[in-house]
């Protein structure tokens, strides 16, 4: 019995085995989603990538999209998830760990950029002299970015800098941080996820966010003000791939799958987004008790003060760590 017991044992190994070499007749590569299958890029982006890449390989690379968290629940560790191959390929924000991603998140400084496409070229146009190395053990297949950030607040409205004194406000990263300091509110970093109970129950005052939130993360509800016109504060968003999962594809199938991500992808994810963004400020100056702020010049030029600030005061700061912020910021606006 031992002995028929062991060889089944066996045989189920070699299966395995036979089954995970290159070349085998499918592949299967798991992609794991935080957001539910009605988030806008779930269908144009997501399920798109895996029809091409279907048709593009016959029928022997495929991708299973596990959205809503199903593979694990918790956008902070969607970049884990590919490192570790938990998922072959992961969805999320560099913004949650922003510590590995210093030089990334630059992007997100205000007066780098200028819309989501520039933002969405810059980083591309940066990716292999400086922004590479930091996506360890994965390969970028997409990297973009929100539309600009937005003041969205509970109960009272943003005008100016001095209207934050004493607020605490949502921020996806460590860089939104600073500049959330320099205007004189206290930052809190949290994922998405968690903003509208957070608004909700007065956990924090308000977030910083792209306008696309509005609606993906229902914060049109817990939301009376929006402030719009703000210094440019986009959000970067990746799709990583773990790259031994991107090896151990064979020569023919890694070029399908390099051919249809990279800067097309993600100038397509980000335009999605920003035309969502459009359509949630719409629906939210519709909405009766719900007001848009436009920030006058004067307001305007008083937060781009309190920005410039903040933005030297990173850059020094990665400076002196070793991090080439100031070059790579130099590098993004060329």
């Amino acid at each position: 019995m031992k002995r028929r017991t062991s060889g089944l044992a066996a045989a189920a190994l070699a299966a395995v085995a036979c089954f995970a070499q290159p070349g085998s007749a499918e592949t299967v590569l798991k992609f794991a989603s935080f957001v539910p299958p009605q988030y806008i890029l779930h269908k144009p982006i997501f399920l798109k990538l895996a029809a091409d890449l279907e048709k593009a390989t016959r029928g022997e690379v495929k991708i299973k999209v596990y959205a809503a968290g199903a593979l694990g629940k918790g956008p902070v560790e969607q970049y884990q998830r590919a490192v570790r191959r938990i998922a072959e390929i992961s969805y999320g924000l560099p913004g949650y760990t922003s510590s590995v991603f210093p030089r990334t998140l630059l992007i997100e400084l205000p007066g780098v950029t200028r819309g989501h496409q520039d933002a969405t070229r810059k980083l591309w146009k940066v990716m292999d002299a400086h922004l590479r190395d930091e996506f360890k053990r994965t390969r970028p297949l997409a990297l973009f970015v929100t539309p600009p950030a937005v003041f969205m607040m509970r109960d009272k409205p943003v005008r100016g800098p001095d209207d934050l004194k004493g607020l605490k406000i949502r921020v996806a990263s460590k860089s939104a941080a600073a500049v959330i300091s320099a205007y004189g509110a206290t930052p809190v970093q949290m994922p998405a996820t968690k903003v509208y109970t957070s608004m909700s129950t007065g956990v924090v005052d308000g977030a910083l966010m792209g306008s696309d939130s509005l609606l993906i993360f229902k914060l049109i509800e817990p939301t009376k003000f929006v402030t719009v016109g703000l210094p440019e504060m986009p959000t970067t968003i990746f799709m990583v791939m773990n790259q031994q999962a991107h090896d151990e594809l064979s020569t023919e199938h890694r070029a399908a799958l390099d051919k249809l991500t990279g800067l097309d992808i993600s100038l397509r994810s980000a335009a999605g987004l920003a035309g969502f963004g459009q359509i949630a400020l719409s629906k939210f100056r519709g909405l009766p008790g719900k007001q848009i702020v436009e920030l006058s010049p004067e307001a305007r030029a008083a937060f781009d003060k309190r920005a410039q600030a903040a933005v030297a005061g990173v850059l020094k700061e990665h400076d002196a760590k070793g991090i080439p912020a100031s070059a790579v910021v130099a590098a993004m606006k060329k």
